[in-house]
């Protein structure tokens, strides 16, 4: 940690606030804490308002870890962001020009129409910058609840903001989530750098489990939202089912389609081998179901995916991975040796695929050992070493060393 150092961090994150407590679920912010580059760290995030938040429910409270918070308007989505900029640009401004000022190194996680404004402020006064990006937002509009004009807009503006982004990623250290983002953003005059922002540790992978005949736990874990392909994945298992009777999903998460999907499983009479679990604390419960589970699945059909975190979860907890073809992950998982992969949307693939690794227990932990080899070099630690490096490289005037 640099005595005196100080970090502004700008995050695309959803948090939530009550008054009180200002919280999330995301892990983003305490990986970037954890790698004590800063004495001081202020915050300037999107906080919905919503009442009595139990701050025990939540891996971040803000107002617990002393952190300076410069909050922003509580946006559902990208989309969202891009409709309302004009009703929100005076906060926005506010809130970068507080976040700068109190900052001598700015750590910007992309995509987002409101980074672009504190970049710009950044630039303006010559600071240094750290530059994230997270997700593709070409993809974002796909996912997009609005129709007609709104949809068209959403589009053109997504567009717009990938090239702004292109022109962003010119300036300042950038990492990119993922082989897809590192491939549309790299350049010979500016490269970019792959980070998998999680806390996974060397000492906690798990060794894969031999598990003898079929696969019963199926298991999801991530935000219930427009792309994440989680009803196309309920209806599979319920043509599986018939033909496996002891098959069980377990969906993991929340968001704004949590209640519509509840409902439907409900309403189909899928309760006794689908069931919702709502968000499970990371700390124990979490690792606890993965070892329960003997296939993970992430069926995503058209959500902005960097890579996964989850992937990597499944990975460390020794188990065999099933995911679509989307964003960065078909650039980390090797097909028929460290997981399986299968095109976004195709029922009939996903159908068939997880059918053959339900039957088959030695592809299961060949896929098993081959995920937990790969996370071994995607560990905190070696996160850590990486970025610090970068840091001193591009940025030695600020004491952060290897």
């Amino acid at each position: 940690m640099v005595q005196g150092l100080r970090l502004g961090i700008y995050l695309h994150d959803r948090y939530r606030g009550d008054g009180n407590f200002t919280v999330s679920n995301s892990e983003s912010l305490n990986f970037i804490r954890r790698l004590k580059l800063a004495e001081q760290i202020s915050l300037a995030v999107s906080v919905t308002p919503i009442r009595d938040i139990d701050p025990e429910n939540y891996r971040v409270v803000v107002e617990n870890l002393g952190i300076k918070l410069f909050p922003l308007p509580g946006w559902r989505d990208l989309a969202q962001s891009i409709v309302y900029l004009p009703f929100s640009l005076g906060r926005i401004l506010k809130a970068a020009r507080g976040l700068i000022k109190s900052s001598d190194i700015l750590w910007l996680r992309i995509p987002a129409v409101p980074g672009f404004f504190f970049w710009w402020l950044a630039r303006k006064q010559r600071k240094p910058l750290i530059i994230h990006v997270a997700g593709n937002v070409l993809l974002s509009a796909r996912t997009s609840k609005y129709k007609g004009l709104r949809l068209f807009a959403v589009k053109l503006a997504s567009y717009a903001l990938h090239l702004l982004m292109r022109w962003i990623t010119c300036y300042g250290v950038v990492l990119v989530t993922g082989g897809e983002l590192e491939k549309l953003f790299s350049t010979h005059l500016y490269p970019a750098y792959q980070l998998d922002d999680i806390l996974l540790s060397e000492k906690n992978l798990l060794a894969p489990r031999k598990t003898k005949g079929q696969a019963k736990e199926l298991l999801f874990v991530g935000r219930f939202d427009y792309g994440k392909g989680i009803e196309l994945l309920v209806d599979v298992v319920e043509e599986l089912h018939v033909d496996f009777p002891a098959l069980r999903l377990r969906l993991a998460g929340s968001g704004p389609l949590f209640e519509p999907i509840r409902k439907k499983t409900a309403e189909r009479g899928l309760g006794s081998y689908v069931k919702l679990l709502g968000f499970v604390p990371s700390t124990g419960p979490l690792q606890k179901l993965y070892r329960e589970t003997d296939i993970f699945v992430l069926p995503s059909d058209s959500y902005p995916e960097g890579f996964p975190r989850v992937i990597l979860e499944a990975w460390a907890q020794g188990l065999p991975v099933l995911a679509t073809r989307l964003g960065g992950i078909p650039y980390r998982i090797r097909h028929g040796e460290n997981g399986l992969v299968v095109d976004p949307g195709d029922r009939n693939q996903l159908r068939d695929t997880l059918r053959m690794m339900i039957k088959d227990d030695t592809l299961r932990y060949k896929l098993a050992q081959g995920g937990r080899e790969t996370v071994k070099s995607l560990t905190f630690e070696h996160q850590a070493r990486r970025i610090r490096k970068l840091l001193h490289k591009y940025y030695p005037n600020l004491g952060i060393h290897p």
